[in-house]
């Protein structure tokens, strides 16, 4: 199982154990497909009740009661991967290489931070220097995040950011 990171415990939920867990997931996210979540210490629980909430979801895990759960406020719960399909989360994106179309390098991501209206992408440059972008439209030609390696558009990236050669 490759798992993924679905959010941080940030309180309880009524009296039965049931914890709201605060996620980055879109609203295309579907909440229903976990049947399985993982805490930190790798112990595997069954999902018996979860639905989407204001920024996240409420969940209930089989065998966890109200006492139970209050220790998990403030940790993260982990899902498998597979139950995203084919999304690209923000953290497969740090750490990855980024190209132009020819293959020359730019540099590397070392975060992305989500602003409501476009996802900004900070690069770290072979030179050195920290270059933002804008996750735009015509932009990022392709992602594998399998590789670790975005292509992006020269001439869309001089539009949308302060790069210069």
């Amino acid at each position: 199982m490759e798992k993924v990171c679905l959010g941080k415990v940030v309180k309880l939920h009524g009296y039965l154990g049931q914890m709201k867990v605060q996620t980055e997931y879109d609203k295309d996210f579907d909440a229903n497909k976990i049947k399985e979540i993982v805490n930190d210490k790798d112990e595997v629980f069954k999902v018996t009740r979860i639905f989407k909430n204001t920024d996240g979801v409420v969940v209930k895990l089989e065998g966890v009661e109200l006492e139970q759960a209050k220790t998990y406020i403030g940790k993260l719960l982990y899902i498998d991967r597979s139950v995203l399909g084919d999304k690209i989360l923000f953290e497969d994106l740090k750490g990855s290489k980024v190209v132009f179309e020819d293959e020359s390098e730019l540099g590397e991501i070392t975060d992305v931070q989500d602003y409501g209206t476009a996802e900004v992408i900070t690069c770290l440059m072979k030179n050195g220097r920290e270059l933002m972008f804008p996750n735009v439209k015509d932009l990022i030609v392709n992602f594998d995040y399998k590789q670790k390696k975005m292509v992006i558009n020269l001439k869309r990236l001089k539009e949308v950011s302060d790069y210069e050669n």
